[in-house]
């Protein structure tokens, strides 16, 4: 017996929040400051960090020291992922510059990315559908605790980037990926893995260890940090729903968090208007918030909700991390 096509979503199928569309609009306007302020502070603490390691050299200080520098070099996810969504900045040469810098550095192809994560908007915690989906419930503690320290994700990742180097696009990635891109994408990939390659030359000719200290070690060592704040993300909710409330966590984090992190912590609000610029993410928070659920309080207590979660799946594989919705915001979704 052949197995039924998987379902696909709209848009317009999804539960979509009241709010004025001149307010919406007014938070949907894009600007370089925001993103250029980010980008800042990221830069100032990888300088920090980055000092930091020279001179713990020779010391066992080089040990926290890289790790630290390879916390801060992680979050190069979030600007990626804003600059995928083309909001990061209103300047579009600024917004493929980071998209490329840090796309270098979080190690996928911009191409690829844009346009997975796209996929990933219109079909959230679809299963076998949704192109960003790697897991489905109930999860295992093995599956969690492997998505903290980035296991799930480097390996992958790499092997993805191999294969499109190599010129070979699963069909699976056809359907996201539009006609033409295909071979953009295998550029992409071999451009990163001869800059990857060429860092790899400096450090062997050249008989350095800065590469491996600035860029490999601590991409690696610090990775757990960023890893830690995206498996929040989606884990342990619902999925094959047409709620973003039900099949996403947002959480309250701290300022520097915020920032590290662009704002990601919104990640219902995200989810709900994607065109909504990073930066004006609180401000669409403050507008619907009666709608929503309750955020987590904190990232400790968003992993303690997930573990509890997967613990209840034991017995009972359809539990899920659940909170009530306002009564007042269940009405249908409109066409975006």
């Amino acid at each position: 017996m052949s197995t039924p096509p998987p379902v696909q979503t709209l848009r317009s199928a999804w539960w979509e929040p009241q709010i004025d569309r001149s307010v919406l609009k007014g938070l949907m306007k894009r600007s370089d400051g925001p993103g250029l302020y980010f980008l800042a502070i990221w830069a100032a603490l990888l300088l920090v960090a980055g000092w930091a390691i020279h001179l713990a050299a020779g010391s066992l200080w080089l040990v926290p020291a890289v790790v630290v520098y390879g916390v801060v070099l992680g979050f190069a996810y979030a600007p990626s992922h804003e600059c995928a969504h083309g909001t990061a900045f209103r300047s579009r040469w600024l917004n493929e510059a980071v998209l490329w810098l840090s796309s270098f550095v979080w190690g996928e192809s911009p191409t690829h990315r844009r346009f997975a994560h796209s996929h990933h908007h219109t079909h959230t915690w679809h299963w076998k559908v949704d192109a960003q989906m790697g897991y489905s419930n109930p999860v295992r503690l093995r599956t969690w605790l492997g998505d903290v320290i980035g296991l799930l994700e480097f390996w992958p990742r790499a092997k993805l980037m191999v294969r499109h180097a190599r010129g070979h696009i699963l069909d699976r990635e056809r359907v996201y990926l539009p006609a033409g891109q295909e071979r953009v994408v295998v550029r992409e990939a071999r451009l990163l893995m001869a800059g990857y390659l060429a860092l790899l030359a400096w450090a062997v000719i050249g008989q350095t260890w800065v590469p491996m200290l600035y860029f490999f070690i601590p991409r690696f060592a610090g990775a757990f940090a960023v890893y830690a704040f995206i498996t929040t993300q989606h884990m342990a909710m619902a999925q094959d729903v047409n709620d973003h409330r039900l099949c996403t966590r947002s959480m309250s984090n701290s300022w520097l968090s915020r920032v590290l992190y662009w704002n990601m912590n919104y990640h219902i609000e995200h989810h709900v208007y994607p065109s909504v610029p990073f930066h004006a993410l609180p401000a669409l928070n403050a507008a619907i918030r009666d709608q929503l659920p309750q955020p987590s309080p904190g990232l400790v207590a968003a992993h303690v909700e997930i573990v509890r979660v997967i613990l209840a799946q034991r017995s009972d594989p359809r539990a899920t991390a659940s909170r009530a919705l306002p009564a007042q915001a269940a009405r249908p979704a409109t066409s975006r």
